[in-house]
């Protein structure tokens, strides 16, 4: 969260350690991979990536590889747009309360089958 405060006269510096332990708490914050799975699925269903060159990709599942930051990493049949990655960073921030925290999403795209 952002707190708006003033060097000379002190002005809102109570508003500071609220907004400390809001953001040191949600930079320890752990989702199950089983919960986030559900989560990815649901949103991908309700908000679908949009189409680019005539192929969808798809999100297969989703794990948290680190937290401090919270560091989650997606595993996609091609390339998700920024855009799209920042949908997704959102809703998980308005969902689980990540606020005043980067979070990191990353990608792996799995290679084609060879037949």
């Amino acid at each position: 969260p952002r707190v708006n405060i003033s060097a000379k006269t002190g002005r809102h510096l109570e508003k500071l350690v609220p907004a400390l332990e809001v953001s040191l708490d949600s930079w320890d914050t752990r989702i199950p991979t089983g919960k986030l799975n559900a989560f990815i699925q649901e949103l991908a269903m309700e908000f679908p990536h949009p189409v680019r060159g005539g192929k969808q990709p798809r999100i297969l599942f989703a794990t948290q590889a680190s937290t401090r930051p919270p560091k989650f990493v997606l595993f996609t049949t091609g390339f998700l747009d920024p855009g799209y990655r920042r949908f997704i960073v959102r809703r998980l921030r308005e969902t689980y309360g990540f606020e005043g925290t980067p979070v990191e999403i990353g990608m792996r795209v799995r290679e084609k089958r060879k037949r």
